[in-house]
């Protein structure tokens, strides 16, 4: 029975505590372990502050990762509605990052920001949680070393723990390429990373560069303009945002970071024809966000492709059985199927 198992951040964090926030709690779990956070990222604290009044909820003590990102991506897109002022911003630039001595917008400073943020809370301050996760023997764990060749592990998650996991248990795994062959995987896992990963060291523009994929994660202070390269160097992520630029408008990718490109589209392309042939779906820890539209699109595409006769057997962890009805409705409705069955939280 082919398999693909997706995790979502509900997924990390069942397993490695607290030191793995879901969106909504990244904000305060970053107030909590970087109290001086507002001064180390100056431009994305001046952004919260003026985003206090635009989203609920939302404060320099207390706010949402997928939230705040999609409003800075908002107001990078619709610049020439909104302008790219940011009242408040600093200035003069600070002269931590040689990144402050380019000529960005202020917007584009808190967001390049925040990619540093994610890198502090799910890079290598996560390492040794992970490795004691690759020790244990919890849900997920579990759950991947049932996977045979031409099955599929799908992480939404920026953070290693799933790549750790399949290393330890000596499975042969591939990571999905545009140039990879789907119909020819039947001998290794398929790992596909649809928001990216914070093991890609991206260069931008690439100049020929093509993405690394490293054995860790890219630590905070590696993100930086490289003057010598005339490139910024960056984990190759891809916001939570509902409209990607990274994968929908190629004319600006092209001459840029063409590679990135292409390996983050190669990622949902091998998605979407995983699952169009699965016989069992496993989620762990993800509850389709509204913010991510592109997913929710890309999920009916594939199962708009698998043939009528061909049933998906779905089994989902959540955190508990009331959120697990919740999401079922959108679940069944989504893959169109009966079979949904809760299989308890993910354990560490």
């Amino acid at each position: 029975m082919s398999c693909v198992i997706l995790l979502g951040a509900g997924a990390s964090k069942g397993t490695l505590g607290e030191q793995a926030p879901v969106a909504k709690d990244f904000g305060q779990y970053l107030n909590r372990i970087v109290p001086n956070w507002s001064q180390n990222y100056p431009y994305l604290a001046t952004a919260i502050r003026f985003l206090e009044q635009r989203i609920s909820d939302t404060s320099e003590n207390s706010w949402a990762l997928d939230k705040v990102w999609s409003a800075i991506d908002n107001r990078v897109k619709l610049q020439y509605i909104l302008g790219l002022s940011l009242p408040g911003a600093p200035f003069p630039p600070p002269r931590a990052k040689r990144i402050y001595e380019l000529d960005l917008d202020p917007w584009g400073l808190a967001g390049f920001e925040l990619r540093c943020a994610v890198a502090h809370v799910y890079g290598v301050e996560l390492e040794p949680a992970i490795q004691n996760a690759v020790e244990g023997n919890g849900t997920i764990k579990k759950e991947i070393e049932k996977l045979r060749p031409g099955d599929c592990v799908i992480s939404f998650n920026y953070d290693l723990l799933a790549e750790r996991i399949l290393e330890k248990l000596n499975k042969k795994v591939t990571i999905a390429n545009y140039w990879l062959d789907n119909t020819n995987i039947d001998n290794t896992i398929l790992l596909c990373k649809p928001h990216g990963s914070l093991n890609w060291k991206q260069r931008v523009p690439e100049n020929g560069r093509a993405v690394q994929i490293l054995d860790y994660p890219m630590q905070e202070d590696e993100t930086d303009s490289c003057p010598e390269l005339n490139v910024t160097i960056q984990p190759g992520i891809a916001a939570p945002v509902p409209f990607k630029s990274e994968i929908i408008i190629p004319e600006l990718q092209l001459g840029s970071v063409l590679n990135f490109f292409k390996l983050l589209v190669a990622q949902w392309r091998c998605l979407i024809q995983c699952i169009s042939k699965a016989e069992k779906f496993i989620i762990l820890g993800y509850g389709f966000p509204p913010e991510d539209l592109h997913a929710r699109y890309l999920f009916a595409e594939a199962v708009a492709k698998r043939e009528s006769n061909k049933k998906l057997e779905i089994e989902m962890y959540e955190i508990s059985e009331q959120r697990f009805k919740k999401l079922k409705e959108t679940i069944v409705d989504l893959f169109k199927t009966t079979f949904c069955e809760y299989r308890g939280p993910v354990e560490p």
